[in-house]
């Protein structure tokens, strides 16, 4: 018999994904796909035969659906929407590229590094009726929306300081009395000019993001009031291993921090008048991700509980915007106005 759960199945309209580039962006994304019903991992392109061979074989991947050519898998029909898992300075060609194909895009942070680029890019996808989305997963989680509905019963007028960060350690290699031995390799994404490496594109876009989403919640145009007090950068043959800008907007000192050769909390602190409230690892949420409240009578805690990740919540959103939105302009224009703040700081930051 066929059963009503089985027609439903049967009747769901599945969105095909394609990759460009397997990185790890590529990796953490693919793991996710089984969990949901209307998502579907299709088709990937690299210029990497093992990984081509590793997505095939773990995501059981047809012939047909796997190409050394990046160029070739926009030609595949099937596909509607690419992700750009390639380093920042191929972001604008492909992004451009899969406008030209008709399909939407979500493409791995930031989607630029200069507003010029953007704005090439934003009016061609809205032009189309196309999703454009910019790969900062965590701003899909419910925890991340947990963060943002308590900072906005905060008093804007009692905010003193915001500080954020984001690192990781990618050099990697052993340290002898506080000084590490092994030298940047400069071929390598991270680290490479030519590729827009760097401790400010790759991680900076964190904290950079999320001090526009907090502004914004009180309706604070960032890039309007903001003063920049200081700069500093380690640097290696002009790219930025490590960070720290200082700020003022509107009054309220702010402090980023990127790193590439640091493992930071990836954290958010800010302090108020009369309270401190702290955020755990919230640009890599899990089970170890928590909110602390503080203020002279109280202290709480508040963990993440849901076991899902990021990268499941972006899938999952992004693909019922495909499905459920006739125009896409709207939700567009919203995003894209983020987007460009994001992009006018972290140019600030990184040209600085």
């Amino acid at each position: 018999k066929i059963t009503i759960e089985l027609l439903l199945y049967f009747m769901t309209k599945i969105i095909n994904w394609g990759f460009i580039g397997l990185g790890n962006a590529s990796l953490n994304l693919a793991k996710e796909f089984k969990k949901i019903g209307n998502a579907r991992l299709l088709s990937v392109a690299s210029h990497t035969k093992e990984k081509r061979d590793f997505f095939k074989q773990k995501y059981h991947l047809k012939d047909q659906n796997i190409f050394s050519n990046y160029d070739d898998i926009f030609k595949n029909k099937n596909i509607e929407i690419i992700f750009i898992g390639l380093p920042n300075s191929l972001h604008e060609k492909y992004c451009l590229k899969a406008l030209n194909y008709n399909k939407h895009v979500l493409v791995e942070k930031p989607i630029t590094h200069n507003i010029y680029s953007f704005k090439k890019i934003k009016n061609k996808f809205l032009k189309k009726n196309l999703l454009l989305e910019e790969g900062t997963a965590y701003k899909f989680h419910p925890f991340y929306h947990k963060v943002l509905n308590i900072i906005n019963k905060i008093d804007y007028k009692n905010i003193l300081e915001i500080k954020s960060n984001f690192g990781n350690d990618a050099l990697g290699g052993k340290k002898i009395f506080g000084f590490r031995l092994k030298k940047v390799n400069h071929n390598k994404r991270l680290f490479n000019k030519s590729l827009l490496g760097g401790s400010i594109l790759d991680g900076g876009i964190y904290p950079v993001s999320l001090i526009i989403d907090i502004f914004d919640l009180y309706n604070k145009d960032l890039m309007k009031n903001l003063i920049i007090l200081e700069c500093k950068k380690n640097t290696s043959k002009d790219i930025d291993l490590s960070s720290t800008l200082n700020l003022i907007v509107d009054k309220v000192k702010v402090k980023l921090k990127s790193s590439l050769t640091e493992k930071l909390n990836d954290d958010l602190t800010i302090y108020t008048s009369d309270q401190i409230i702290r955020v755990n690892g919230i640009f890599n949420i899990s089970s170890n991700s928590y909110i602390t409240h503080q203020n002279e009578d109280s202290f709480q805690k508040i963990r993440n509980t849901n076991n899902k990740n990021s990268y499941f919540y972006e899938i999952k959103a992004i693909t019922n915007t495909i499905l459920n939105h006739t125009s896409l302009k709207k939700k567009a224009n919203n995003s894209f106005n983020k987007i460009e703040n994001n992009i006018k700081l972290l140019s600030k930051w990184y040209t600085y």
